[in-house]
């Protein structure tokens, strides 16, 4: 029995060798690009708004684009760029495009900025997963 899994061992460790991480970044998933709001004062930004300062940032082992963000509900009251955060070209409701598609280097990050009376609740959809080092 032992005999038999070595074969498999060593598949797998030339697999990690050859890959040079390919294979170890196969966790490069959804929850790996973080999202992080901080709120400033409240009252800032045209009366009872807050202004919130999102931050995106990819943790992944892999660069990644296009990256889609659902966010139900979200409004706000100031502009944001749309090279930052715009709806998702595809026409979904409550799904955004994030740094218009662009690729977002490992550790690299996108920011933006929007004034609403709450924080509305950000998760990464989809995104496309390439470069893996």
């Amino acid at each position: 029995m032992a005999q038999e899994s070595k074969p498999v061992l060593i598949a797998l460790l030339l697999c990690l060798m050859i890959a040079k991480g390919n294979c170890v970044c196969l966790n490069c998933m959804n929850y790996r690009v973080e999202i992080r709001q901080v709120a400033g004062a409240p009252g800032m930004v045209g009366g009872e708004n807050t202004r919130f300062t999102v931050t995106v940032t990819n943790r992944c082992c892999c660069e990644v684009r296009n990256v889609v963000v659902f966010a139900p509900g979200f409004r706000s009251a100031v502009p944001v760029d749309p090279k930052l955060f715009r709806d998702s070209p595809d026409g979904r409701t409550d799904y955004f495009l994030l740094g218009d598609g662009e690729t977002i280097r490992t550790n690299g990050s996108v920011t933006f900025s929007y004034a609403w009376q709450h924080m509305f609740r950000m998760n990464v959809n989809g995104m496309t997963v390439f470069n893996c080092s």
